[in-house]
């Protein structure tokens, strides 16, 4: 017996990167798992490799732009469609954008903000009533950064989406307390996705040393969202440098993230706009 059966996921962002390993621990979970990204094609490896990974799992894929103003909406009609019930929800559709803020498009900031910071609202409005609806224990699990720690210069608009993500994730867990909806958080370090290169970076061979793997990401989200953890940092590397914000000036860290990024990123034109990814936070 998995310790989610009977349960049914919505996990974002689910082409790549942690939103595939999510889906994929999941399902070994007991879960019934629907992927969701704009990529169909990359969807249908995911759900692929699931179904040849777990004997007898349940895998729906669904193709959505949660950018878009009504992708949330159109995604939550389709999830629940004929009553079908979601238990848990995985919001871990994200992009990144790094370099100037002012030497970026104003049209990639946006879509940023959409993705990162309206869609997850959303989504987690529409799917907490269904969840308190219907009453079963249910599960909401927001993918967050460290970036939500401090400032991030080259980071303007991204790292800020994050901080919004973390604090929304701690009031509605408090909010929601005494119902049958636990909401988690989970705060991924650099990590071994696309999402940098999505964002505009690329790392240096010093970076690589200290990136987890999406796998051992997922696997301490998931252990944080059943026993009901707010706030949780992957990486005990991630988890010194995020409680070592709490002690020095604002300005002081803001400092130390420009310092450390310089050390570790190998700039691709800064502002240069990448193409918009299904998510996956790195």
């Amino acid at each position: 017996m998995g310790e989610f059966d009977g349960h049914r996921a919505v996990v974002t962002g689910a082409s790549s990167g942690i939103g595939a390993a999510l889906a994929r621990r999941l399902a070994a979970s007991g879960a019934a798992v629907v992927l969701v990204a704009r990529r169909r094609e990359k969807l249908d490896e995911v759900r692929a490799a699931i179904l040849a990974e777990t004997a007898g799992a349940a895998v729906e894929v669904v193709s959505c732009d949660l950018a878009t103003a009504e992708g949330p909406a159109s995604l939550v009609a389709e999830a629940t469609a004929g009553g079908a019930r979601v238990t848990i929800l995985v919001n871990n559709a994200g992009v990144g954008l790094y370099g100037k803020f002012r030497e970026q498009r104003w049209e990639d900031q946006q879509r940023l903000l959409q993705l990162n910071v309206v869609a997850v609202t959303e989504l987690t409005r529409r799917f907490t009533e269904h969840m308190l609806a219907h009453g079963e224990p249910s599960y909401v699990l927001n993918v967050s950064s460290t970036a939500a720690f401090q400032a991030t210069p080259g980071f303007a608009v991204y790292g800020p989406s994050k901080s919004y993500v973390r604090d929304f994730s701690e009031a509605l867990a408090f909010e929601l307390r005494k119902t049958n909806v636990q909401v988690s958080c989970l705060c991924p370090g650099a990590t071994v996705t696309e999402f940098s290169d999505v964002a505009g970076q690329v790392l240096n061979d010093r970076a690589h040393k200290f990136m987890l793997s999406a796998e051992q990401v997922a696997k301490v989200g998931v252990k944080a969202m059943r026993k009901g953890r707010v706030n949780v940092v992957s990486g005990g590397l991630n988890k010194t440098n995020a409680f070592m914000t709490r002690l020095f000036p604002r300005r002081v860290t803001a400092w130390a993230a420009d310092f450390a990024m310089r050390k570790v990123v190998s700039e691709r034109g800064e502002g240069e706009a990448p193409s918009p990814p299904d998510g996956g936070e790195g």
